[in-house]
Formats: structure tokens, sequence, C-alpha cells
């Protein structure tokens, strides 16, 4: 194997060592992959910055039956033969791709027969792609392109704009016995860079996202635009009305153009590489331990170290702006604020179901249709609203001691 070989090979290596090192079930698997096929590398001897999820499974397949010499690049069977496509064809393909970057190469050969182009007899879809991606015309390479056309830019003051995304994280010990995968949450102030928070939690979805947001404006004030990806957590009814009410604007960045999130991108890369690298990967640690010392290196080192681009600190850079910050006024009840909304019917024994627990309305409310307002994760406040108005709060059915308790109307007094 030469220098140019042992290079990809030690590079194609490095992307699939976390598909390879441990047996995965297929699933975590192919998300594992997912995550490295999302981010843009310095690929070495080619043009191209990402990697596909089918090459990563590929490479990976190869890696386990014959080790680090299966991933070296394998000479052409056909170098040396001329694979030249007209240049009337060559115009009429680009024409067509940049018209819409999403056609398919199986579009375009049929279209070219459609246009009953002489020359593109015996053009091969392989033989297509490899002139798109030479030509730079591939769908991604097109994406990138535009995207690359939108000029660097930066909010002027602190909370002009945040940046929200997740980062897959670290395996932590399971409550009761085992293992668990954890995810970052994180917000990130474009101006500053400052973190206002981050939180690793044990699930990616909505609750995680909407906790880590509501502890952020608590600890940092309101944003003015909020960056975030279209995953189907973000267009979320609940994120909708939180922010209408708060005065936040939901900008969505579209796919494969992530320049509304690049900082918070880099700041993940700092995760990576300064805070979960330092870590003893003999020592699992618990989810409280490993929020513990995140926090601890967010407030004594990341925050506190000079930015190359701001030539401050991150802290230094927000606290410049700490006058113009947006706050809630005292009295609000930011928690309430966050609240999830959901109706629900009462049942004729004054019971109703949420996250497969049943809870007790009061007995008035029997037969009508409820507002259940709650933290989704902490159940044991739940403000219940008809037509509007407040009604009390639910409380947790215990069957076994549900006859001894006091009538609901004698309780609340």
């Amino acid at each position: 194997m030469d220098d140019k070989a042992e290079k990809v090979a030690l590079f194609r290596y490095g992307l699939i060592a976390p598909l390879v090192l441990e047996t995965l079930p297929r699933g975590e698997l192919t998300r594992r992959a997912e995550q490295i096929a999302a981010r843009l590398y310095d690929i070495p001897h080619s043009t191209r910055r990402q990697v596909s999820v089918d090459t990563l499974l590929d490479w990976s397949l190869r890696y386990r039956r014959n080790g680090l010499a299966a991933l070296s690049p394998q000479p052409r069977q056909d170098r040396g033969q001329a694979r030249a496509i007209a240049p009337e064809v060559a115009a009429l393909i680009e024409r067509l791709k940049r018209e819409n970057p999403h056609r398919t190469g199986t579009a375009l050969l049929r279209e070219l027969a459609v246009a009953n182009q002489p020359h593109q007899a015996g053009l091969s879809a392989s033989t297509l792609y490899r002139f798109l991606r030479a030509r730079g015309l591939t769908e991604r390479q097109l994406l990138l392109e535009k995207a690359a056309a939108h000029k660097k830019y930066e909010a002027q003051f602190a909370n002009q704009i945040w940046q929200s995304d997740m980062l897959f994280g670290p395996w932590v010990s399971r409550p009761g016995g085992g293992k668990q995968q954890v995810f970052l949450q994180a917000a990130l102030d474009d101006a500053s860079r400052l973190i206002p928070h981050a939180q690793f939690y044990p699930n990616q979805g909505l609750d995680s996202f909407l906790d880590c947001l509501r502890q952020a404006i608590a600890a940092r004030g309101i944003p003015t635009r909020l960056y975030m990806d279209n995953a189907k957590i973000y267009r979320s009814p609940q994120l909708n009305r939180i922010a209408a009410s708060i005065g936040i604007l939901i900008v969505h960045t579209p796919p494969y153009q992530p320049e509304g999130r690049g900082k918070i991108e880099r700041f993940f890369r700092s995760v990576r590489e300064q805070f979960l690298a330092s870590l003893d990967p003999k020592v699992l640690l618990s989810l409280e331990q490993l929020n513990e010392r995140l926090w601890h290196w967010l407030d004594a080192e990341y925050h506190r170290r000079e930015h190359s681009s701001l030539q401050s600190t991150p802290l230094l850079r927000w606290q410049r702006d700490i006058e113009q910050v947006r706050q809630l006024p005292p009295a609000t009840d930011l928690r309430r604020l966050f609240f999830h909304r959901v109706d629900r019917l009462v049942r004729r024994d004054s019971t109703f179901l949420l996250k497969n627990r049943f809870f007790e309305a009061p007995s008035h409310l029997a037969g009508k249709r409820i507002e259940v307002r709650f933290d989704p994760l902490d159940l044991t406040q739940l403000d219940i609203y008809s037509d509007g108005k407040p009604e009390g709060r639910a409380r947790l059915v215990d069957a076994v001691v549900n006859g001894l308790l006091p009538p609901w109307d004698l309780e609340e007094k």
C-alpha cells in the first residue's frame, strides 16, 4: 500500500471506527452512520466534502471482512479507456441539472432519450454520475454551492440570534443498571458564542428541547430569532405557541443549507474535541455527573477563554450588551409558560388518562372536555382549564387510598 492509498485508508477507518469497534444493532448502526454522513470533511485526494451513509456501511463491511487494506482505493478496471460525453450532450445535462438540482440520474437519462440526442447512446448511469460529480453538478454540490453564496453574517448584539441543535452524546449508566446513550441539547448566542444553556438528556424529543430552551431563557433572557433545522420536533405547535407568547421568531434552515447554524456546529466540535475527549472512557458516569462536568467546563473554560473571531471571551462579549437583553416581566411564571397543553375528556368517575397514568379532576367536570397544562418532565403539577378558566389541579389516582381521601371540594378548601 503506497502513501496515497494508506492516507485514504486511514481516513476512511477514522470515519467508520465508531461503526466497527463494537457490535451494533442495525438501527443503531444506521443512526451512527447518518450522524457521521451529516458532517463535512477534508477528504484526502478528493474534492468531495461529504460521505454517504451507503458508502460508510460499505466501508464497514469491507473492513470487517478484510481489514485496513480493504479500505484503500481500488484502481478502475477501465482505466485508460475513453469515457467522453459529447459537448452538446454535456451542455444539455448541465442545463437540466441546474434548472432542478433534485432531478435524478434516471430522470436525466430519460430526458436525454426524449430529446433524441444521437450521442447519448451507451451513456450509463455510472458515467453520468462521474460527469456530474466532476462538473460539480450533483444535488449535494449544487445545494452546497447555493449555501456558499450566502454571505457570512454575525448578529450585531447579544440575543438578536440564537442557534439551537442536538448532538449525539456518550453512554452513561442507567438508573437500575445497564447503560444508555444521552443527547446534548444546546442553545448558542450568535453574537457572543455564549451558551445560554446546554444539557444532556436521556432522549432527543421535544420535551428535552423545550426544557433546554426554558432554562436558557431563564438564565440569559429572550432571543429575537431562534435558528434551528427542519426536524419534526422543531415544528411543534407547542413551540410555536411558546414562541408567539414570548415574542421569538422561529427560523428553520432548509435541508443541506445549514448557514443559519454554523456556529453551533463549531461549538459541538469543541464539545467533542475538548470536553468529551477529556472524559475517562473507562468510567461510566451517571447523567447527573455528566451534566455537572459539562456545566463546569462551560463556566470555567469555554465562556472564559478568548474566542479567535471575537478577540474577547464569550462571557465578556455577551455582558457588553446586557442592557439591551430582553427579559420577561418579574411576575412571569416561566415554568407555566412552557407547560404543554392537551385536551382530555373526563370520564364519569372524574378521571382522565395522561402519559399512561390516570389523574383525578374535580368531580363537577365529569363528562366534560378539559385542557390540561403540565410540564412533561414533572407530572406532579397538572393545571386544569375548562372553557379557558382555571379549575384547579389534578392529582394522581391511587386506587388503594382513594376512598379514604376527602372529597375534592373539601381538599381545595
